[in-house]
């Protein structure tokens, strides 16, 4: 039996910097850029399981594990603690993904089910799209065509540490795939047997979420905001972070350092920590609760209306890109040290705490005009749907800067809403660009300004754009309006205009390229029976289409992804 599960990446629109404050959200879009990790048992009597990871895109890409088992009384209850002996090379999201998902085994199981489960080992193999990393022909820049006739998973002549990449959040990506494998290979996540689609139960996906967590952050060392591994379990949302104390906790006992060489003596284990109390759905302390002198945004309280007892702690609030508006991204290929940039503006914010928060409520709103813009739009499809597809189409005959006096000369609140979303993207780049200068961070460089501004300001149809999540130069992300998807049931996967690739091709201050992804989209759009409706109708609606988002965390048929069935057959 092989078990594959993907997870997708990440792009935050809105929110750098501020989500690691849960009085703030954040904004993250998934991208239908996927990692993929596949899983088979073999068996192997008379040794410790061992687990064989492979990457098989990169160079030296092997990891090799012997489980080692050792059964503890204490007085209250036998527990078991689990270490790894590391036979290769060190990769901690690997490593950790393991240690974490075999432990939470073992707890699920009871140690003898859980060994049964492993047979004697498991070989998994690890594969992600090309748009995680960066692609240079004859060292420019690729365009749209050659990136597209690039292979599936095309193979790197490099170590996976040497590559460079595009800031999709590949760690997270990776690390959420490999729990989610493994979790559902040693059935302890659950498929969903009501649906008639391979998807993964709502309780479930809470576990594989919490486990992804911790490991994830294990493994940078620190706990970090969780978007990205959020966004790779549920898919694109309104975020708002976790308390963070629940991983520090774990991760400051003797688990995380469960991992040796054989060289090395295993460490004395005095006791074996209960994963499952604090990683478990049950657990109410992983619901982000936003502090009593903040708002809830408009998403948060539209998710409200349909939540129950049952759901309430399922998942973040839901929100895609309305109908029409899609996203596009470039790799810039010059690269940034998030945690470096994350260390300046968090110094400046200790140093300068009133004029810092004075500017984070400045940004947060921004943000949040954003997020209530966005679901304004779908409000709007729902009640009206002509009159939305008319705006779409009219509005992505010119550019941005044309859009007022078109609107003055046609008054229509569907135009003025979509002026709206452009305008509130504006402020975010406005505030961000601030937070760069007083911190010294380069949040958006003067280069990568120059780079958006000429193309929002020249190509047809573009509401904003930006430098996702902590900045820099790694990459950029563009909305814009696309009309043709309300003119076909199967649309076009999202892909950057032709004028927009144009301008990116003749840019010299950057090297700068399309990706081929966009933002995750539904397979089909669950729209209104009528052509207007009330707007509490609408609301209704779209609570309900936003609630029937899939997650991001999917379970394929190999044969439906294009270039993976080679990685599969390399399975044990």
């Amino acid at each position: 039996m092989v078990t594959t599960v993907s997870a997708p990446g990440k792009v935050l629109i809105a929110g750098g910097y501020l989500v690691l404050d849960p009085a703030y959200t954040g904004l993250v879009l998934a991208t239908n850029a996927r990692f993929y990790t596949s899983i088979s048992s073999f068996s192997l009597s008379g040794v410790s399981p061992q687990v064989r990871v492979r990457s098989p895109q990169f160079q030296q890409a092997e990891w090799i594990y012997d489980v080692h088992v050792t059964a503890m009384d204490r007085p209250e209850n036998t527990a078991e603690a689990m270490t790894l002996v590391q036979k290769t090379d060190a990769n901690p999201f690997v490593a950790l993904a393991l240690l974490y998902s075999l432990h939470v085994a073992l707890e699920f199981h009871g140690v003898e089910l859980a060994l049964q489960k492993l047979q004697g080992g498991m070989d998994v193999v690890i594969a992600g799209d090309n748009d995680y990393y960066s692609h240079r022909i004859d060292g420019k820049a690729p365009t749209f065509e050659q990136l597209s006739a690039l292979p599936p998973f095309s193979p790197h002549s490099s170590t996976l540490g040497d590559v460079h990449k595009t800031g999709l959040g590949s760690s997270a990506a990776m690390t959420t795939s490999l729990v989610a494998a493994l979790l559902l290979h040693l059935e302890v996540a659950k498929l969903d047997t009501s649906s008639s689609e391979s998807t993964i139960t709502t309780e479930s996906l809470v576990l594989i979420h919490n486990v992804a967590q911790l490991a994830h952050c294990a493994a940078q060392g620190k706990v970090g905001s969780g978007f990205d591994v959020s966004a790779s379990v549920w898919g694109s949302q309104l975020y708002r972070r976790f308390d963070p104390a629940l991983i520090k906790d774990v991760m400051r006992t003797e688990t995380g350092h469960r991992i040796c060489t054989p060289d090395q003596s295993r460490p004395a284990l005095r006791s074996s920590l209960s994963l499952l109390p604090v990683l478990g759905s049950s657990n109410p302390l992983w619901i982000p609760v936003a502090p009593a002198d903040s708002t809830p945004t408009a998403v948060e309280g539209l998710q409200s209306l349909l939540k129950s007892p049952q759901t309430s702690s399922s998942r973040p609030s839901p929100l895609l890109l309305p109908p029409g508006v899609r996203m596009c991204l470039a790799d810039v290929d010059t690269g940034s040290n998030t945690r470096t940039l994350v260390g300046k503006v968090s110094d400046w914010r200790a140093k300068d705490r009133v004029w810092a928060d004075q500017l984070y409520k400045i940004i947060a709103a921004s943000n949040q005009s954003v997020a209530d813009g966005l679901l304004h739009l779908h409000l709007m499809y729902a009640m009206n749907q002509s009159a939305y597809i008319d705006a779409v189409t009219t509005l992505a005959t010119m550019p941005s800067s044309e859009w007022d006096a078109h609107c003055q000369a046609n008054p229509n609140d569907t135009l003025q809403a979509f002026i709206q979303v452009r305008n509130s993207m504006r402020s975010v780049r406005a505030g961000m660009r601030e937070l760069g200068t007083r911190s010294g961070a380069p949040v958006e460089p003067p280069e990568m300004t120059r780079l958006l501004d000429t193309t929002i300001q020249q190509a047809h149809g573009l509401i904003g754009g930006g430098v996702p999540g902590a900045g820099g130069y790694d990459a950029l992300f563009l909305l814009f309006l696309d009309p043709t998807v309300f003119h076909t049931s199967s649309p076009a996967p999202s892909r950057a205009p032709a004028e927009v690739c144009a301008i990116w091709q003749a840019y010299t201050e950057l090297s700068v390229g399309p990706l081929l992804c966009g933002a995750d989209e539904p397979a089909r759009r669950v729209t209104p029976s009528g052509n207007t409706a009330s707007s509490s109708e609408a609301m209704m609606h779209v609570a309900h289409a936003l609630a029937q988002a899939p997650a991001g965390l999917r379970v394929p048929s190999p044969a439906s992804v294009r270039g993976l069935q080679p990685f599969i057959d390399l399975l044990a």
